[in-house]
């Protein structure tokens, strides 16, 4: 629904020369009245605080904590002492004799 362009006038002759009319439409006028609020002595004002309690603040910013640290690679010898394996004598079977 849009305005229309025409000016809206009792009567008239439009541009087609056509002749129209505006019906009488009787509309009641919009009355406004502001009412101011009524305020009673007796009650206590009502107004909105900000909570002050210690469970309604907004916590402090908390420090982050440190980046992580890459892992250092795990060495696969940690000693240079070369590796001594057994070494069975020339008799095999001393090794193997009960001693009391």
């Amino acid at each position: 629904m849009g305005f229309s362009k025409k000016s809206q006038l009792e009567g008239g002759i439009d541009n087609e020369r056509k002749k129209w009319f505006i019906t009488g439409i009787s509309i009641k006028p919009v009355k406004i009245k502001l009412r101011a609020p009524e305020i009673e002595e007796d009650e206590e004002e009502e107004c909105s605080t900000t909570p002050t309690a210690k469970d309604t603040k907004i916590p402090e910013k908390l420090k982050c904590p440190p980046a992580p640290r890459k892992k250092r690679p795990v060495l696969k010898c940690r000693s240079n002492a070369v590796r001594e394996f057994f070494n069975p004598p020339s008799d095999l079977e001393t090794v193997f004799i009960r001693r009391r």
